[in-house]
Parts: C-alpha cells; structure tokens; sequence
C-alpha cells in the first residue's frame, strides 16, 4: 500500500459536528452501568492497576476507572473528542493523541508499561489495513508488560452480514426539550481491501423534531465511514498469530466464557511473555 493509499485508508476517528452529538447518542450511565463490573473484574482478576484505554472519545471510561480506583489514561486521534475528555477530567494530563497503527508517541511511552489496554466501541474495526493492525498489536505488546491484559469491545459484523439485517435499533435522544433521532445501518456492498479483508460502510443519520410540531423536524448531518468486517472466530485466530496468549471471545464482560450469540463481542487476550 502506497503511502497515498494508507492516509486515504485513515479513519478520521469523530470529529466536528458528530462529536457535538457524541455523548447525546450514547446512553453513557446505562452503558456504563453494564459495562464497568465486568471491566472491573477481568481488571482485578488478572491484577490490572494501570490502564490505557485506547480510542477514549470524551473520556467517560477513564474517568470510571479513575472513580474505581485504576490509574487510568486515555488515547484518542481525533482532538475534538479529547478536547471534550479534557473538559470532563479537568486537564490533558491523563490523556495522548494517538490512531493506532502509526507508533505511539513518546508521550504514551514514558507512561508504559501499562497492566491492561481497553477498547471499547467500535474503535477496533476502524483498523482496517492488514499493516496497520500488525503495527497495533506491535505497539500494544510494547506499551503493556510482559502477562498484560488487552481487553476489547466491538461489534463483529460478520454476524449481522450472515442474518442479512443491515439495521440497527433506532435511538431517541432528548436535549433541551428537542427530541433527537439516530438512524443507523450498514452496507456490506463495498469492495474488500487488496489483501481480501472485507470491509463494510456505517452509517449514522441524525435528525431531530416530531409530529409534535413543538421543534422544527430537519436532519442534521449524516457521516459514514469503514470498518472491517470481524468474525468471532476471525478475532481469535487474528490475536493468535500475532502472539498473543489466552485469547477469549465471548458475548459478556462479566462472563469470559458465554458464547457468542449475537454481534457483540468482547475480546481477552495475554501479552506474550519475553
């Protein structure tokens, strides 16, 4: 891949208006509230107490972590989402601008080793080139000590591609007496990357006002953008190769071993022993 080629290949992460509308989309206490015990418990469990949490957005995870006692930093590419963290946790002190796939900065390596790497969302399948994952997973054995955790959350649209439902549920949101309307779908006709590894385009519309006539109905923006397609068992094999240990996919945090019975997926995974 020409040097051309990779920077179009570059997700942009969200940026602008989207990242006006982040923190609206996303029920952040009912996220949180499932996510965090499970994230806690592979934490302790595997005597994680300095953690990185990779494409942080506007920080909500770190500052859970912090809250539960971690020694948590974040990394994000785009500045507009850790400008917004920055607000949240008070300084930049905690946070790194960093896109996965390039080398992390000198910045994010004075704060290594870490105990454990979260990425959570759908950070994961925005590293889509074949070489820029393998430079991820370089990066990341070289900021975790030896035994480190990785632990992801992503969607793996393998499985919505096989049950051929392109939808995903529709959001209703509410500020400032204005509902908020977040359309979403993926469209799996798109042309694989050169080394055969599919790909498939997210979309997000907002809009907001209803039939109620109190607030102006109008669409806001629309975005879309890449992701590789993960398969379950595509995520082992993936990690396997690139050295990792004791790699788990399953549909729970809070259960390493409950199989996967739909498009959300956790990923566990060791960094290998020098």
């Amino acid at each position: 891949m020409s040097e051309s080629q990779r920077a179009e290949s570059i997700a942009p992460g969200i940026t602008g208006e989207m990242a006006d509308y982040y923190d609206l989309f996303v029920d952040w206490k009912g996220r949180l509230g499932r996510e965090m015990p499970g994230i806690e418990k592979r934490l302790r469990d595997n005597e994680a107490r300095r953690v990185l949490d990779l494409g942080c957005g506007t920080g909500r995870h770190v500052e859970a972590l912090l809250g539960a006692g971690f020694d948590a930093v974040g990394a994000d590419k785009s500045e507009d989402m850790l400008r917004r963290a920055a607000e949240l946790l008070g300084s930049r002190e905690r946070l790194h601008t960093w896109r996965a796939g390039d080398a992390p900065p000198e910045s994010l390596l004075s704060a290594a080793p870490f105990d454990a790497v979260i990425c959570m969302g759908n950070t994961w399948p925005q590293i889509r080139p074949s070489e820029d994952l393998a430079r991820t997973a370089a990066s990341l054995q070289r900021l975790l000590r030896p035994g480190g955790l990785v632990l992801l959350g992503l969607k793996a649209f393998a499985v919505r591609q096989a049950e051929g439902n392109p939808y995903m549920p529709l959001l209703r949101r509410e500020r400032d007496g204005t509902p908020y309307w977040f359309v979403r779908f993926v469209d799996f006709d798109v042309e694989p990357l050169e080394d055969g590894a599919p790909l498939c385009e997210t979309h997000m519309t907002v809009v907001c006002g209803d039939a109620s006539g109190e607030a102006e109905t109008k669409a806001l923006l629309h975005r879309a953008g890449r992701s590789r397609v993960w398969s379950p068992d595509g995520l082992v094999r993936w990690f396997e190769a690139q050295g990792f240990e004791r790699v788990r996919v399953g549909s729970r945090l809070d259960d390493p071993a409950a199989p996967v019975t739909g498009e959300d997926v956790y990923v566990e995974a060791v960094a290998p022993s020098p």
